[in-house]
């Protein structure tokens, strides 16, 4: 049979798709279920080739149920995939945005107002976005400052950066349990990092510090240079 450009066209179409689901789930924890996926599969059609009939049956049958344990032990994950399916796909962050967010960070330290603040990057955040306020605004240095003063209902808790705008604020973020003798703010922007790809920025309200927690890990106290330079590098701003 003839190689045509309509199975080069399938070829090219398939490898897209793939392609796009993998940047969806990668940096999420969507990526470990799609490896335990193909382990599980890859023992079951081994078993297949090899003729184990009690451990085909077995893998066949758990399969189905299996799948309907999978829907409702992930479903986060999967409502936060097709949300990210659904949203437009635009620019990270303008530069705009991202020096009112480092002009509000500056003034945050400067006056010792604790915050905690996550820039949502691949890993859908409406999950946590939908336990505090959802405000869909502008971002501006003087928003930060006024959510984050002392005595404001919504200074405890953390906003949420979606594209250059202030998703949401006053949102509860899980607390890592690494590192157990930090503050909550910190132990926040840790536990946040652990389960997304988010950066979070803690303002301590202690010293003034800034610090930065990704990938489950966070960063000694930064100047504002060099936490420009980090956020540019992540948000290709």
């Amino acid at each position: 049979m003839a190689f045509t450009w309509r199975d080069l066209l399938d070829i090219l179409l398939v490898t897209a798709l793939f392609y796009s689901l993998w940047r969806l789930i990668v940096g999420t924890r969507a990526l470990n279920l799609v490896r335990g996926l193909l382990v599980y599969l890859l023992v079951w059609f081994l078993a297949n080739l090899l003729g184990l009939a009690t451990l085909s049956w077995i893998l066949g049958n758990a399969a189905t149920l299996g799948a309907f344990a999978l829907i409702v032990v992930f479903q986060p994950e999967l409502r936060g995939l097709l949300e990210r399916l659904g949203r437009p796909q635009g620019p990270r962050a303008t530069s705009l945005a991202l020096e009112e967010l480092l002009l509000g960070v500056a003034r945050l330290a400067e006056r010792r107002y604790g915050a905690l603040i996550a820039l949502e990057r691949r890993t859908p955040l409406g999950e946590y976005a939908a336990t505090g306020e959802v405000l869909e605004a502008r971002l501006s240095a003087r928003l930060l400052v006024t959510l984050f003063y002392p005595g404001t209902p919504l200074h405890d808790g953390g906003a949420i950066l979606r594209e250059g705008r202030l998703l949401a604020a006053g949102c509860l973020f899980p607390l890592s349990e690494a590192q157990v003798g930090l503050g909550t703010r910190h132990r926040a922007a840790l536990g946040l990092s652990e389960v997304s790809d988010a950066l979070v920025l803690v303002v301590s309200e202690e010293t003034g510090s800034v610090r930065l927690a990704e990938g489950g890990r966070l960063s000694p106290p930064l100047s504002l240079e060099a936490l420009r330079a980090r956020l540019k590098e992540a948000l290709h701003a």
